[in-house]
């Protein structure tokens, strides 16, 4: 697990002495201040020892001021100014699509926003499952529609759907060229006809790869206010957009006015709610608009 190396020394003890199949499961790992140490494995919030043994939070192991700080230089590799307009925005990217999301004390500077101190580090751990999106790309392949929203609430695989959705579509004996416009370092591939761009707000992003590389389909993260109009004008040219919004369901997510802006200007013909235990319902993008 190449994740591990940022871990000090306390907590990747802890890790290591977890069960095998909790460790296998593991989603996200916090570290807050003066406070337990806790994983995210299986759906669940748990409270290791110094031992690996899962306790409760009275008897966990806790999270130092040193501790936190040298888990910080591990993220950063000993640079936080290398990292500070991520940072700003609350995230630090690391390898392998992972991320570690980071909150605390903010000021606001000339230069903008920044911490003055950091008092909680989410390591939010990757996955790759590259059959997850397999029901969706199988119905892509054969019909062609013309796009996908994904429907998920936080932490509920979206991320994970879409590395694998875009592993499927750019690999394979008739492969498609995959534009992915990945702001937050999150999308990760090893393989297949992938043109990624990382770091820069998805709507230029967009239009970059729709413009440049002339992809086939074009895959983004979590869909936010404002982003609707180059959306728009990327499925003019013909390319189809799969996206994802936060949402527990459709009724929630045709609330959000770019979900809306979308749906009705024809970007999406498809649907994928996704529930737990890595299933996925497939529904016509109509169904949403029909919320909205």
């Amino acid at each position: 697990m190449s994740w591990m190396h940022y871990l000090p020394a306390p907590f990747l003890r802890a890790v290591s002495g977890m069960p095998p199949h909790l460790r296998r499961q593991i989603t996200e790992l916090r570290f807050r201040l003066e406070k337990p140490f806790s994983v995210t494995a299986g759906g669940r919030n748990l409270f290791p020892d110094t031992e690996g043994r899962m306790t409760d939070q009275k008897n966990a192991l806790r999270v130092s001021r040193l501790q936190l700080d040298d888990l910080l230089a591990r993220l950063t590799e000993g640079s936080l100014y290398a990292f500070e307009d991520c940072m700003a925005s609350g995230y630090i990217p690391l390898e392998n699509g992972c991320r570690a999301g980071i909150a605390g004390d903010m000021a606001t500077t000339p230069g903008g926003l920044v911490f003055r101190e950091i008092t909680s580090v989410n390591l939010r751990i990757s996955r790759f499952l590259p059959e997850f999106a397999r029901p969706l790309t199988e119905i892509l392949k054969e019909s062609l529609p013309r796009g996908v929203l994904v429907i998920s609430p936080p932490a509920g695989g979206k991320t994970t759907f879409l590395r694998s959705a875009a592993y499927l579509l750019a690999t394979g004996s008739k492969p498609y060229r995959v534009g992915i416009a990945d702001e937050r370092c999150e999308l990760f591939l090893p393989a297949g006809l992938c043109d990624r761009i990382t770091g820069c707000p998805k709507w230029k992003a967009v239009e970059l790869l729709t413009r440049t590389m002339s992809p086939e389909y074009l895959i983004c993260d979590e869909l936010g206010a404002g982003e609707e109009v180059p959306l728009l004008a990327a499925q003019n040219t013909g390319v189809k957009l799969i996206a994802s919004v936060h949402g527990s369901s459709l009724e929630e997510a045709a609330r959000r006015s770019c979900v809306k802006a979308l749906l009705e200007g024809g970007v999406f013909s498809l649907c994928a709610v996704l529930k737990q235990n890595f299933r996925v319902e497939i529904f016509p993008a109509g169904e949403v608009l029909a919320w909205s």
